[in-house]
């Protein structure tokens, strides 16, 4: 694990070698700026359907005015420093260039107001109590809307402060839907990973052959709610369950785990979701250990490419995941805009970044259709309207948590698979 961790950090350090802008503050929820386009803040704290088609703003200038125009402050709490900064410090290099993209297209307009987005950014130390501060400070200083970690015990942790002080808060992807229930009003997802019953159906049209399946599950509570539903799955297309095991997040070698699973004569494995980390490990193991068959994944364990990069070369084959390729020309206008800007800073494009842009334009569209900054009508707006358009095409609010549907479902899911160390991406439907 330290091994993959290392070569991980190594991978990003050497495609990220622009320096962190230098650290500031926010004072207010929406103040007055004297910059045309805003910077993006630092705070530390103190502890294949046709692609779907995106109608949010795209870039058509890149021209800004000359008069200042007021700033509407948008808060993230992701990880800066701390065990899992190398993953996902990418969601802090697409936020300069996301807030360039939004305000040079427009910004946000409000009663013929005209409004700049500015991100601050906080660093939850890959801790809950940090994301904790985090998430105080933001509130302390005005803010009232903020993208969450992916990460749901620092979720939960910071939810109950948000949430009292009415803070719109957007995850930008997560599969579990207790977090997005009754007791969390405020709190919506930009993508609800939901694909299983498609990617289920993309299993049997690729590998017919498969009758056995095991399943490698993190032990993590947030995985739950999918690995039921997998097992579901499976049983009603009439796999048999050879092996279901969990493993804990400290895992650090996956040998004694897969040779028992292997032992069992699974003709594919499901590891449900997971990390970079997880999946270069088991897809390594697995394939040493001479398994040849689908290794695949309900949700994402990482950007394809990234884990081409990882994977040993002659291990990259048979494996496939509900993650979106976003070096495709599927993409949306404004995942490609975003990839020429994070490009251009020398940093590289990967699907994390794009889940910076997907939860702060859920933001915004939330704001333009209150035509609003109160929370409580940015809330009422989400509600009252079934459908939204995303920069991953449109879905619907679902969730039914509660009688709550807070999370955006993709009506076609993207599915990445990796063949022969190449990545191929196509939309299928999410049923």
């Amino acid at each position: 694990m330290k091994r993959i961790l290392w070569v991980t950090g190594i991978f990003l350090l050497l495609l990220s070698l622009v320096s962190l802008p230098l650290l500031s503050g926010c004072s207010s929820n929406a103040t007055t700026t004297t910059q045309t386009t805003t910077s993006t803040s630092v705070v530390p704290t103190s502890s294949s359907a046709t692609s779907p088609t995106s109608t949010v703003p795209v870039l058509q200038s890149t021209t800004t005015s000359a008069a200042p125009l007021p700033t509407i402050k948008i808060g993230m709490v992701t990880s800066l420093s701390g065990q899992m900064a190398t993953a996902f410090k990418s969601m802090y290099d697409a936020a300069q260039p996301t807030a360039d993209i939004i305000n040079q297209a427009g910004g946000v307009t409000i009663n013929g107001q005209q409004y700049n987005i500015d991100f601050v950014v906080m660093d939850d130390q890959s801790a809950p109590t940090s994301g904790v501060a985090a998430a105080t400070k933001l509130i302390q200083d005005g803010v009232k809307y903020i993208i969450e970690p992916l990460v749901p015990t620092i979720d939960l942790a910071l939810l109950p402060s948000t949430t009292a002080a009415k803070v719109i808060t957007v995850n930008p992807s997560q599969s579990d839907a207790s977090q997005f229930g009754s007791d969390n009003p405020y709190n919506f997802c930009a993508l609800w990973l939901k694909g299983t019953p498609g990617i289920y159906n993309y299993l049997q049209k690729y590998y017919p052959k498969v009758k056995n399946i095991a399943y490698l599950v993190p032990d993590d509570p947030g995985i739950n709610t999918t690995y039921d539903i997998a097992v579901a799955e499976g049983q009603k297309r009439g796999l048999t369950v050879v092996d279901k095991e969990r493993y804990p997040e400290d895992i650090t070698d996956f040998s004694a785990i897969l040779t028992k699973i292997l032992s069992q004569k699974p003709d594919a494995i499901d590891l449900v979701g997971g990390n970079a980390i997880f999946g270069t490990d088991i897809l390594n193991t697995a394939r040493d250990l001479g398994f040849s068959g689908p290794i695949f994944v309900d949700n994402i364990v990482s950007d394809p490419h990234l884990l081409i990069s990882l994977v040993k070369p002659e291990n990259c084959y048979n494996f496939f995941e509900g993650c979106p390729d976003v070096l495709s020309d599927q993409m949306s206008p404004m995942i490609k805009q975003l990839r020429v800007l994070v490009e251009k800073a020398g940093k590289p494009f990967i699907f994390d970044c794009a889940n910076f842009i997907s939860a702060a334009t859920l933001i915004v569209t939330g704001i333009q259709s209150a035509q609003s900054l109160d929370t409580d009508k940015i809330k009422a707006a989400f509600e009252s309207n079934p459908t939204i358009n995303t920069v991953w095409g449109t879905g619907t609010w679902a969730g039914n948590n509660g009688g709550v549907n807070h999370m955006v479902q993709l009506n076609s899911i993207p599915v990445s698979t990796i063949t022969n160390g190449q990545v191929s991406f196509e939309y299928v439907p999410a049923q």
